[in-house]
């Protein structure tokens, strides 16, 4: 299948970009469409990371934040969420992931090992997210505050059982897609014995 696209502009360009395009696809009888105007937020790719405390537990560390959009939506703002953040220009996702588990949890893990790649929202989104897994040192103690001060990050970092994060999305505690992707996916293939 194909697409053709008669012009694109950028129409905002600060932490994210929004570009207009002018495109046309193949339709699923192999002709072609009309050229259409869709938008695209520019965003490029992410990493998330499902840190597992050492020990038998499998306990899985969650850091909460406040975001302005989850905020303006009538909620207080404040969200449970996985460890995540953007692919850096130049930078392997297995590093982000590296990274970014020491700037929010501020732990270094054992190993990281990808699980899954999908597109957070294509409808408007380009980004693609890429979820790991990272199995925590034993010994490691979270400090209950983390983030990277540089990037005005201030967060709560703490660990739960897998019962506790399912309770958690069942009572809406946890109302962050790419978490709750990420934690259920992690149980199908915890239960599935293929991890």
């Amino acid at each position: 299948m194909k697409h053709e696209i008669q012009e694109t502009k950028l129409l905002f360009s600060e932490f994210f970009k929004i570009e207009r395009a002018t495109v046309r696809w193949e339709q699923f009888d192999g002709t072609m469409g009309e050229y259409r105007t869709r938008y695209a937020v520019r965003r490029g790719d992410s990493v998330g990371i499902i840190p597992l405390m050492a020990g038998g537990e499998g306990r899985i560390v969650l850091v909460k934040q406040f975001r302005y959009p989850a905020a303006a939506k009538g909620s207080d703002g404040y969200l449970w969420e996985i460890p995540a953040g953007m692919v850096h220009g130049g930078e392997r996702p297995e590093e982000t992931a590296k990274r970014e588990l020491q700037e929010e949890i501020g732990a270094e893990a054992e190993d990281v090992n990808p699980l899954i790649s999908f597109y957070l929202s294509p409808g408007a989104l380009d980004e693609k997210f890429h979820l790991f897994l990272a199995r925590l040192p034993g010994g490691v103690r979270l400090d209950p505050v983390g983030g990277n001060p540089r990037e005005h990050e201030n967060l709560s970092v703490r660990d739960f059982s897998l019962p506790e994060c399912a309770g958690m999305i069942e009572r809406n505690e946890i109302c962050d897609a790419k978490t709750i992707a990420a934690l259920l996916y992690y149980y199908y293939k915890s239960i599935t014995a293929s991890i």
